[in-house]
């Protein structure tokens, strides 16, 4: 009998993963990049929310000058406070990775928050050698975090003595589509090579169970008719919401079967896509099945 054993990734196999995503990062950056990467977009992106963080550290030191209780602070102009007791802009991000005008570094972090969207729509499975049990590795945030930045003192990009008070930096990518999707496929060959298939579960749908759950509960509930009937209309509305970006005439939002046939047929996942290139065939989880979402579901 197969046995399903779920853990985190170890700290030697994420090594394996990321020293192989770290040696595309060239082949990505021509890919994202082919007339350099001080003038690509994904760079530019990066920059405006360095500056826009840094902006804000700015004006939370101000605001704490206005609430000082020192008279001396209150009464500085604020270029004279900023100059004594704000850091500039270099100084601000010296512990944030990637840092400023880290190109390489750059390419090599948004690499990995498409790693971390993949972890986050499902997990990885592993059939061990000689065994029958199936492996589910989760990919904790924190682990891709510590394992990167090892990386990035291994190639000299920050000293080693101050790995651990580095931070990833809190960034968030407009992708180009197409751009995205080849970068997922070499993410997804890197997988293939490490053994690894690609168990996936779709947000949206993951979410409408939830809702089906807490409407069960909340049919049992002791709340009062009018507070149960308030929060069973907001269970459908925010099911409706995600069924009418694929449908728009009515769809009954109880109808698990209907919305799971709809999104087979309509929704698009560029992960799935880049995933079936690699490996010639659906992850675990696809196409999507009642039963993957809601166990022992009756239709009655």
């Amino acid at each position: 009998m197969i046995a399903h054993v779920f853990e985190n990734l170890s700290d030697q196999r994420m090594n394996n993963i990321l020293q192989k995503m770290y040696s595309e990062v060239p082949r990505v950056m021509k890919m994202l990049a082919p007339e350099g990467w001080k003038k690509s977009n994904y760079h530019k992106q990066i920059q405006e929310q360095q500056q826009h963080a840094y902006h804000e550290y700015i004006a939370d030191t101000l605001a704490g000058k206005l609430q000082s209780s020192c008279i001396n602070k209150k009464l500085m102009d604020e270029v004279t406070f900023l100059n004594k007791y704000a850091l500039n802009h270099e100084e601000y991000h010296s512990f944030k990775y990637p840092g400023i005008d880290q190109d390489e570094q750059e390419v090599f972090f948004i690499f990995l928050l498409l790693l971390l969207d993949i972890s986050e729509e499902g997990d990885l499975l592993y059939q061990q050698t000689n065994q029958s049990d199936i492996i589910h590795y989760y990919l904790a945030y924190v682990d891709v975090e510590k394992i990167a930045l090892e990386i990035a003192g291994e190639q000299g990009h920050i000293l080693k003595d101050d790995i651990e008070y580095f931070l990833f930096s809190d960034f968030t990518i407009d992708w180009d589509e197409m751009e995205r999707f080849n970068c997922l496929r070499l993410i997804f060959k890197i997988l293939q090579t490490e053994k690894y298939i690609w168990h996936h579960i779709d947000s949206e749908l993951q979410h409408i169970a939830i809702c089906y759950h807490e409407d069960y509960y909340l049919a049992y509930s002791a709340l009062p008719y009018y507070e149960k009937s308030l929060q069973q209309n907001e269970i459908i509305k925010t099911i409706q919401q995600y069924v009418s970006k694929y449908k728009e005439s009515w769809l009954d939002p109880y109808d698990f079967e209907a919305i799971i046939a709809l999104y087979n047929r309509h929704k698009i996942n560029y992960s799935v896509l880049a995933y079936v290139h690699c490996y010639q065939a659906f992850p675990v989880g696809y196409p999507y099945q009642v039963y993957h979402y809601l166990d022992g579901y009756s239709k009655e």
